[in-house]
This record gives structure tokens, C-alpha cells and sequence, in this order.
């Protein structure tokens, strides 16, 4: 979805989609990479006072000393995000094509979207944020 009035200045993630290919093409989207490197990564890596590291290459200088600070945003966005009750827990995404990842998300927001409609249909409102109220529905 494109926002006609808002554009990013930064795209956090972790680890798993850092490679020199993902950072290019958010750099060609003009925003700034904060994308975790792999402890095993090499070329130009910056590693924050947590041991976090960065490909240095790809983040402007005078973002270098707010990196740990901007990382942790993710985990923050990440809880605020999510639905579960017991934490953030995206383990099954499937991550072979873009396609397949959008179609996963797709479908746990309009699962979302029908549990909060289920709610308001049955005169439940305190049910529309619970994404568990209607798993163990018995006909």
C-alpha cells in the first residue's frame, strides 16, 4: 500500500532479509536500510554497544551512533502489531517469494478483520481486539 502523504525515512528488519541486493533496492526506493546484518557478514560492519551489526555501506554516517536506538523501535512496532497475547511470533511466514509472504499477512489481516466483525455482529465489543475469542467455537 503506498501513502500519498507519508514517505519513510527508514525500513527496520532483522537479520533475515539482509543481503546487498535487499539493501539496494529500499536505497532505490529512497529510503535508509536498518536492516541487522548476519554476526557473519563481512565487508564494512558497524556492531551496536548490544552486539547488533550493521552494514555500514548502506546507512549514512550521522545515523551510525543512533542505530541501537532506531533497531529497537522493530521490537516495539513488532509487539503493538501484534494480535497474540503471548508475543510477536511471525515463525511460519513463508519467505521463498514476496508474493507468498503478502498472501501470508493477507489473510492474518482479514482473519483479524472477521473476528472483529464476528464481535460487533454478536454484540461482543470487548472481543473485536481478541484474536483468540472465537477459536474454539463447538456446532
Amino acid at each position: 500500500m503506498k501513502s500519498e502523504t507519508h514517505k519513510p525515512l527508514f525500513m527496520v528488519a532483522d537479520a533475515g532479509p539482509d543481503s546487498h541486493t535487499s539493501n539496494q533496492v529500499v536505497i532505490d526506493h529512497g529510503v535508509i536500510p536498518i536492516i541487522a546484518a548476519r554476526a557473519n557478514s563481512v565487508g564494512t560492519i558497524l556492531k551496536t554497544e548490544t552486539g547488533t551489526h550493521f552494514r555500514g555501506i548502506y546507512i549514512p554516517r550521522k545515523f551510525h551512533i543512533l542505530l541501537g536506538k532506531i533497531y529497537n523501535l522493530r521490537t516495539i512496532v513488532e509487539r503493538k502489531n501484534s494480535n497474540e497475547v503471548v508475543g510477536y511470533n511471525r515463525s511460519k511466514t513463508p519467505t521463498r517469494r514476496i508474493e507468498w509472504a503478502k498472501m501470508f499477512v493477507s489473510i492474518g489481516n482479514i482473519t483479524s478483520l472477521l473476528t472483529a466483525l464476528t464481535a460487533f455482529k454478536v454484540g461482543r465489543k470487548d472481543l473485536i481486539r481478541a484474536p483468540t475469542a472465537f477459536r474454539r467455537l463447538h456446532f
